[in-house]
C-alpha cells in the first residue's frame, strides 16, 4: 500500500511538473511571438501563435493576436477564421469587431444579406453580446435570485419588503427566460449551424456533393459562409444572400 502511494505520488509530481514546464513553454511562446510582432517578424510571430493555440490553449487574447499576425503577414483568410475565433470567446470586443469589419473590406466578395425586420436584428444582435456560458451564469444567478425573492416574500411581514420583493421576482423571471433562450440560441447557432471561412482564392459551389454537380456560383477566399450539411469530404453551404451550394470540405475551415 505505501509502495502503491509512493508510485502515485511520484506520478503526480510528475505530471504537475510536465504541466508547469508547458505553461512555461507556452508562457515564453507568447513573449517570443509579441516580440516578433513588434518587430514587425510576423511569419515567426504567427508561427509561434499558432504553435500555443496548437497545444490546446484556447483564449481570445491569443487569437486576436494571431489574427493580426496573419493580416500582418497577407493572408487575409487566415486573419477572418482567426478573428472569428476571438469573436466566438469574447462577442462584446468592439477591437475584434471593428478588425473584422476592416478586412471584410479587402475581400472580393460583396454579397448583400437577406434582409431581416428590425426586430429579428435587434433580436439577433443583442442575444450575441454575450457567449452560451455567459448567458448561462446569468441565468443561474437570475434563478437564485428568483428563489431568495420568493423565500423573502413568504417569511417576511412587510409592505415595502413586498413591493420589492415583487418587483425584483418579476426582473429575475424575465432575465431568466431571456437569458435561457438566448443561451440555447448561441448553442444553437455554434453547434447546429456552424459558420466557416472560405480558405481558398477560389472555389466553385456545386448543385451536388461530386465534381460532376453543376456549377451554381463562385465564391472566394474569407467569405464567411454557413455549413448547412456535410456528406463525405463535402460541404454544403450558404452564403449570406441565402443561396445553397456544395464545395470541398477542405477548402473551407470551420471557425
Amino acid at each position: 500500500m505505501k509502495k502503491t502511494l509512493r508510485i502515485f505520488s511520484l506520478l503526480s509530481i510528475l505530471v504537475g511538473t510536465c504541466l508547469g514546464i508547458s505553461a512555461n513553454n507556452d508562457m515564453q511562446k507568447m513573449t517570443d511571438a509579441n516580440k516578433a510582432y513588434q518587430q514587425e517578424n510576423y511569419s515567426k510571430a504567427t508561427e509561434l501563435y499558432k504553435q500555443i493555440a496548437d497545444s490546446n490553449n484556447v483564449g481570445a487574447v491569443l487569437f486576436y493576436n494571431l489574427g493580426n499576425a496573419y493580416y500582418k503577414n497577407g493572408d487575409i483568410s487566415h486573419s477572418l477564421l482567426w478573428y472569428e475565433r476571438a469573436l466566438q470567446l469574447d462577442p462584446g470586443n468592439d477591437d475584434i469587431k471593428h478588425n473584422i469589419a476592416f478586412v471584410n473590406q479587402k475581400i472580393t466578395d460583396r454579397i448583400d444579406p437577406v434582409p431581416e425586420s428590425a426586430i429579428s436584428e435587434w433580436w439577433n444582435h443583442f442575444s450575441q453580446q454575450l457567449t452560451e456560458r455567459q448567458w448561462s451564469i446569468i441565468s443561474l444567478i437570475a434563478a437564485f435570485l428568483l428563489a431568495v425573492t420568493v423565500i423573502l416574500f413568504m417569511i417576511i411581514r412587510s409592505n415595502t419588503v413586498h413591493v420589492i420583493s415583487l418587483i425584483t421576482l418579476i426582473l429575475s423571471l424575465i432575465t431568466l427566460i431571456f437569458s435561457i433562450i438566448f443561451a440555447s440560441k448561441e448553442k444553437y447557432r455554434y453547434i447546429k449551424q456552424p459558420e466557416a471561412i472560405v480558405m481558398e482564392l477560389v472555389v466553385t459551389a456545386k448543385s451536388e456533393p461530386t465534381e460532376n454537380g453543376k456549377n451554381l456560383f463562385v465564391i472566394h477566399e474569407g467569405l464567411k459562409v454557413k455549413i448547412t450539411g456535410t456528406m463525405e469530404n463535402w460541404a454544403e453551404i450558404q452564403i449570406p444572400n441565402g443561396e445553397k451550394g456544395w464545395v470541398p470540405i477542405n477548402e473551407i475551415e470551420k471557425i
